[in-house]
C-alpha cells in the first residue's frame, strides 16, 4: 500500500516538473505581453515558439523585450522538436510592438510589413537611349483619295501627334502634311504643304506653367519656302481632370519666313488656347487655336485652328474627322487669306493604353 502511494506521488511530482518545464521559457514582448511555451529555435530575425494554447508561433526580434530561459526545459517538445537554451534577449529597438505581431507559425519568422518604396519620379529625359525613345503615347494619322473620269485627281493627307510627360514637364510634337495632285491641270501639283513643330511645358505649381514653342510651315501653292515661329510665354491649366484639359496660353514670338521674294522678320504676340475632352474612353475631341499679332504693324494677324473628332475602333485603331483653318489677313503676293483643310480617315494608336 505504502509502495503504490509511493508511485503516485512519484508519478505526480514527475507530472508536475514536465509541466513546469514546458511552461519555463517565457517572452516579454515590448508592449508589456508574456508568451510561454518551448523555445524551438532561435536567430537574429526572430523565435519559434510552441505553446500548449495556440501551437506553435513566430515570433519577429524586434518586438521581443526578453526571453526568460533560466529554468531547465526538457530535451524534446511534444512535437519532437529539441528546443534552443540561449541567454536573454539583448536586441532592443525602440518601438513597441503590438500584440497582433504574434502570428501562427510558418517556416520563417515573421516580420512586420516594409512600407514600399516610393515611386521614383518620371523623368521627361533619361533612361535608355536618354529617354528619347521611350514613354511617348499619342497617334499617326494617314488619309486617301482618288477620283478618275472626268476628273483626275489624288488626295494624301498624314499627321502625326505624341507627347511624352515627365513629373512636372511635358513635350508634345506634331505634325501634318497635305499633297494634291490634279492630273487634268497644267501645273498637275495643285497643294503640297506640310505644318509641324513642337511645345515644352514646365510646371510651376498644379495652375501655372511656362512653354516654350517652334513651329514651322512650307506651302508651296503660297510660295512660302519655310517660315520657322519661336515663341514662348505663361500658361494657366484651367481645367485639367480625367475627361476635360483646357489651357490657356500668352506669350511672344519671332515669326521668320523664307518664301519668294523678300524675306522677312516680324515680331508677334501669340494668344492660344488647347482643349481635349473625352466623351467616353473611345470617343474624344481635341482642338487649338492660337492666333498671332503683328507686333510692327497693328492691322497685321493671322491665326492656326486645328480641331479633331476621333473614335476608337480597337485600342489601336481608330477613324478621325479633322479640321483645319490657316488665315492671314495680308497675305504675300497673290495668295489667298484662307486656307482650310477637311480631312478623314484612319488613325493608328501608339504608347501606353489603358
Amino acid at each position: 500500500m505504502n509502495m503504490r502511494l509511493y508511485r503516485v506521488i512519484g508519478a505526480a511530482v514527475i507530472a508536475v516538473s514536465a509541466v513546469l518545464c514546458i511552461s519555463a521559457h517565457e517572452i516579454t514582448l515590448k508592449n508589456g505581453d508574456r508568451l510561454s511555451g518551448i523555445v524551438i529555435s532561435r536567430d537574429r530575425d526572430g523565435v519559434v515558439l510552441e505553446t500548449q494554447y495556440a501551437g506553435r508561433i513566430r515570433i519577429a526580434m524586434e518586438y521581443i523585450e526578453t526571453i526568460d530561459m533560466e529554468r531547465p526545459v526538457t530535451n524534446i517538445s511534444a512535437s519532437g522538436d529539441r528546443p534552443v537554451n540561449a541567454a536573454p534577449a539583448n536586441d532592443k529597438p525602440a518601438a513597441d510592438a503590438p500584440a497582433a505581431a504574434v502570428k501562427p507559425a510558418a517556416d520563417n519568422v515573421t516580420k512586420p510589413p516594409v512600407a514600399a518604396a516610393p515611386k521614383p519620379k518620371a523623368r521627361l529625359f533619361g533612361g535608355r537611349y536618354m529617354g528619347i525613345v521611350d514613354g511617348w503615347e499619342g497617334n499617326a494619322n494617314i488619309g486617301y483619295s482618288l477620283t478618275s473620269g472626268n476628273s483626275n485627281t489624288s488626295t494624301l493627307t498624314s499627321g502625326v501627334r505624341a507627347s511624352k510627360s515627365g513629373h512636372s514637364d511635358k513635350l508634345t510634337v506634331y505634325a501634318r502634311s497635305l499633297w494634291n495632285s490634279n492630273r487634268n491641270a497644267a501645273q498637275s501639283t495643285t497643294q503640297n504643304a506640310v505644318w509641324g513643330g513642337f511645345r515644352y511645358d514646365r510646371d510651376f505649381n498644379k495652375r501655372l506653367f511656362s512653354f516654350g514653342s517652334w513651329d514651322f510651315e512650307r506651302d508651296r501653292p503660297k510660295r512660302l519656302n519655310f517660315r520657322s515661329v519661336i515663341g514662348g510665354g505663361l500658361g494657366n491649366h484651367t481645367i485639367k481632370n480625367d475627361r476635360t484639359e483646357l489651357d490657356l496660353l500668352i506669350g511672344l514670338a519671332w515669326n521668320r519666313a523664307w518664301q519668294v521674294g523678300a524675306n522677312t522678320d516680324t515680331p508677334e504676340s501669340l494668344g492660344a488656347a488647347a482643349l481635349k475632352h473625352k466623351f467616353t474612353e473611345r470617343l474624344k475631341v481635341q482642338n487649338s487655336f492660337t492666333f498671332y499679332q503683328d507686333l510692327t504693324h497693328i492691322s497685321k494677324y493671322r491665326f492656326i485652328f486645328d480641331a479633331s473628332l476621333s473614335a476608337d475602333i480597337t485600342k489601336r485603331i481608330g477613324w478621325f474627322f479633322t479640321v483645319g483653318d490657316r488665315f492671314n489677313n495680308r497675305p504675300f503676293g497673290v495668295a489667298k487669306k484662307n486656307d482650310f483643310l477637311l480631312t478623314t480617315g484612319i488613325k493608328w494608336n501608339f504608347g501606353k493604353k489603358k
